[in-house]
């Protein structure tokens, strides 16, 4: 079982201590093809799931079949932990694999006892979980702002602002932003929740006042 090393669930454990930790809770892995579902709505959620290769993604559908993209999650990254730490019976959103992707899965309740060797490692690993619930906190309270502007260019601007304080690089001759977006045009709009054939629309203005920048999936602001 072969983990990225930049998991935050494992900081400060060192490597030998992960894998007799993994071993400890009975870790699994599983592969998934591109578009096969991990978890899906309604399914029991016990165990909290570690990417180890591609991408995973969230989403959720409502009543009238409109789908919304809540977050991607690559390598390193940990999904489905907030309702299993919760005690949420069933998962309100579905986890599919975005690309060709494995993951390992934790059960939640063996995460939390002290096993029977008293591994001083569990410690550590409860309090890099409750930073890590804590930041993914910080992180939807973001998602909800941008959601919940009132325009399409408002939530344009504010997402790709978000985009350029994580990855973006910044041109100061020219005074722009460039961010290499991780949706497709359509991928965007459910993000956003937003209308598609809307939001065409508006980026086609905002492209025509000079504000912006289109290259397949590489987005430029300017100031």
């Amino acid at each position: 079982m072969i983990l990225p090393g930049n998991i935050s669930l494992f900081e400060g454990i060192s490597p030998g201590e992960t894998t007799a930790l993994l071993e400890c809770v009975g870790a699994r892995e599983r592969r998934y093809s591109r578009g096969e579902t991990v978890i899906a709505e309604g399914d029991r959620v016990e165990s909290i799931g570690i990417v180890a290769a591609g991408s995973v993604r969230v989403t959720r559908t409502d009543f009238e079949g409109n789908r919304m993209i809540i977050a991607t999650f690559g390598p390193g990254s940990l999904f489905g932990e907030s309702f299993a730490c919760a005690g949420i019976p069933r998962s309100p959103v579905a986890v599919s694999a975005e690309t060709d992707a494995v993951a390992v899965f934790l059960p939640f309740s063996r995460l939390l006892q002290t096993c029977e060797t008293s591994c001083g490692f569990h410690r550590r690993l409860i309090e890099n979980m409750i930073q890590m619930l804590a930041r993914k906190n910080l992180a939807l309270n973001a998602r909800i702002e941008i959601a919940g502007l009132r325009s399409i260019r408002e939530k344009v601007l504010a997402y790709v602002s978000s985009l350029a304080r994580e990855r973006g690089a910044r041109d100061p001759a020219k005074g722009s932003v460039t961010v290499e977006l991780p949706f497709s045009r359509g991928e965007l709009a459910d993000f956003l929740c937003a209308d598609r054939s809307a939001l065409s629309r508006e980026l086609g203005r905002m492209r025509d006042e000079g504000l912006i920048a289109l290259e397949g999936r590489r987005f430029t602001v300017f100031d």
